[in-house]
């Protein structure tokens, strides 16, 4: 049997404790969470479009879409916990699936999208591993990838929080890769005070 992953580590652990619910996906409050989503939505039209939502969890980001009256084409969920799937799927959304999946093992899951979104899902990634996903990502999309992660321009003093199993990336650098894959790049990290930061890169 296959060692989990650093990255997946949290979320297994979680959901040990948790099973597959709210408290399973590391989220610190559900305000943080529609804060998140409300950043892409404001930005991205997503009527008529194909959503792949990397580290679905429960399904949120989902019904998030459909109760802000969204009317996207499809929607795909994919997570690498069986048991989140498995409440996702439960929910029984309209135009949605859910299916269990590691997307840095295979890539190849994120094809046919036209927009991938990526919420909380690079968090217990080391910044590395996280920027070569979202490159993969863009090759595969139509229309663009969307991401959001813990800004190091916070001003926040780093021995006053515990961010585990979350850290901070390197926020320019991050900037400074999304240039290199597209000119189209927006940014933005006022939603939270700027602890966290999106970036909606467009093809």
């Amino acid at each position: 049997m296959c060692e989990t992953p650093d990255y997946l580590k949290p979320y297994e652990e979680a959901v040990e404790t948790h099973g597959g619910s709210f408290e399973a996906t590391l989220w610190c409050s559900k305000d943080g969470q529609v804060a998140r989503f409300n950043t892409f939505t404001n930005e991205i039209d997503f009527s008529g479009k194909s959503v792949v939502d990397v580290g679905c969890g429960i399904g949120d980001f989902a019904s998030f879409l459909i109760e802000s009256n969204i009317h996207f084409l499809t929607y795909t969920g994919i997570d690498a916990m069986e048991a989140m799937i498995q409440h996702a799927t439960e929910r029984e959304f309209p135009k949605c699936t859910f299916e269990v999946g590691d997307v840095v093992v295979d890539k190849g899951s994120m094809n046919n999208a036209d927009w991938l979104v990526f919420s909380g899902t690079l968090n217990a990634m080391v910044q590395d591993e996280a920027l070569a996903l979202i490159r993969s990502a863009f090759t595969f999309c139509r229309d663009g990838v969307a991401f959001n992660f813990l800004s190091n321009q916070s001003w926040r003093d780093p021995s006053s929080e515990d961010l585990s199993p979350a850290s901070r990336f390197d926020t320019l650098e991050v900037l400074r890769f999304a240039f290199t894959l597209t000119p189209l790049v927006f940014f933005t990290q006022t939603y939270l005070k700027g602890h966290d930061a999106t970036i909606i890169l467009r093809k």
